[in-house]
């Protein structure tokens, strides 16, 4: 049965996103839908068949209702038609679904708030509740998750994103029974993504649904393409500054670019290195009064993470300061901002088997 947002015959309109007809327009309808697929008429142009390769990236637009990026998974027939098969985005195929694990982007207005070292912290916290984290690198150029955690990463996002390797193949197993898909670092193809790519990684990640309850991305400092793609296609967005009048500033200019998105998600507020809750309370409450007022965007409070000695010094470890140092006045942060977090939504209970057994049960190819 297909819902009302697809019916069959429903007009839409494709765009190839790469080869020779890239950014090109063509109507075709749809012809069937099944759990994950749609299957689409053939396109023409001139009246000829658009010949499009197998795994090509598309825009695909349903008139009026909806705008999405998917690929293409095989050509093949359905009774008298030639079709198109298109991966559904795991955002629709999530709405259909009583339990999905939560998708949150992790993000600050600049670099040097401390976002990634918040974010492995949070991750561990979590996972220390009995929730099932993975943790996904999406700092695409500059990553660093895996060497903040002393890994070795032989794949990375960029070998899911060209289509060389899935996302089981790139795990790998971080400290409290944390999961890691680790970004590359330093290439080139890599420094800028387009929409359709952002797209097919949070796909990858829907494959992760049995085995997770939390996802968290670690995303590139600022108000790039390759942070914004991100930041639309997930339920949650965790924004990271700090009480430097810099910070601050970029933080709400990052804030004003959200505004734009097709899809704001629920945005989230830690201020990071504060001498004290007082002035975390007021920067917090600074912030999102701007926001509401000037931006009309609700924005709750979190917490906040104490300037620490104790989390320099983890870092330089490469060791997460909750486990290093878990009596510290950060660590205590860590966990309470965790429990703050994990209160919104009831916990999704553990499923079996764990993320340390993944590749020992799953056919990997």
């Amino acid at each position: 049965m297909m819902n009302s947002m697809f019916r069959m015959h429903q007009p839409l309109l494709l765009s190839p996103q790469e080869g020779v007809f890239a950014h090109r327009t063509f109507k075709t309808s749809i012809i069937e839908k099944t759990a994950d697929r749609l299957l689409v008429s053939v396109p023409y142009y001139n009246g000829k068949v658009v010949l499009l390769p197998r795994n090509t990236p598309v825009k695909v637009e349903i008139p009026l209702k909806q705008v999405f990026f998917s690929e293409i998974s095989k050509k093949t027939a359905f009774g008298e038609y030639q079709c198109l098969e298109l991966a559904l985005p795991y955002q629709l195929l999530k709405k259909d679904k009583l339990k999905t694990p939560r998708i949150i982007t992790v993000t600050s207005g600049k670099g040097g708030a401390g976002k990634s070292t918040l974010l492995i912290n949070l991750a561990i916290a979590l996972s220390q509740q009995g929730l099932r984290v993975c943790i996904v690198d999406c700092d695409l150029g500059t990553s660093n998750i895996d060497v903040l955690l002393n890994l070795h990463a032989r794949y990375t996002i960029q070998d899911v994103i060209e289509g060389k390797k899935n996302i089981f193949d790139i795990l790998l197993e971080g400290p409290c029974k944390t999961v890691i898909a680790p970004g590359s670092s330093g290439f080139p193809p890599l420094t800028s993504i387009s929409e359709a790519q952002a797209q097919k990684v949070i796909n990858s990640l829907g494959k992760l649904e049995p085995y997770t309850d939390i996802i968290l991305l670690d995303t590139g400092p600022g108000v790039s393409n390759n942070v914004m793609f991100f930041n639309q296609l997930v339920d949650e967005i965790i924004t990271v500054t700090t009480p430097e009048p810099h910070s601050i500033t970029d933080t709400y200019a990052a804030l004003k670019v959200l505004v734009d998105l097709k899809n704001v998600p629920f945005l989230w507020l830690v201020i990071n290195k504060t001498e004290g809750q007082e002035e975390a309370d007021s920067v917090a409450a600074r912030i999102m009064s701007a926001a509401e007022r000037f931006l009309s965007l609700n924005i709750k409070y979190l917490g906040h993470v104490m300037e620490d000695i104790h989390v320099s010094k983890s870092v330089r470890r490469l060791t997460p300061c909750l486990l290093r140092f878990p009596n510290s006045e950060a660590s205590q942060c860590y966990k309470d901002i965790a429990e703050n977090f994990s209160m919104t939504k009831q916990q999704v209970t553990p499923a079996k088997p764990h993320f340390r057994r993944l590749k020992r049960i799953l056919p990997i190819s």
